[in-house]
């Protein structure tokens, strides 16, 4: 995994059972800079997560970490 990943992985672990919007990812999974600097710094690799099956994207349009890789710890 990039290190953009591993950031958004982090976050969203930090509460497995919540949904979170894109630009929320954007905003909380790295520092304040990055975010002002290229808010659309998460697209490439949450799109890269999603295919890889690390991450869910609800019906609603909002993400989470997949269930699996919750128990499975990785």
């Amino acid at each position: 995994m990039t290190d953009d990943e591993i950031q958004i992985v982090t976050f969203l672990r930090g509460a497995p059972e919540s949904d979170f919007a894109r630009r929320e990812i954007a905003r909380k999974a790295v520092r304040r800079k990055v975010f002002e600097e290229n808010p659309h710094w998460v697209d490439v690799p949450l799109a890269s997560l999603l295919s890889k099956g690390i991450v869910e994207k609800q019906e609603n349009g909002l993400f989470r970490i997949s269930k699996d890789k919750v128990l499975a710890g990785g």
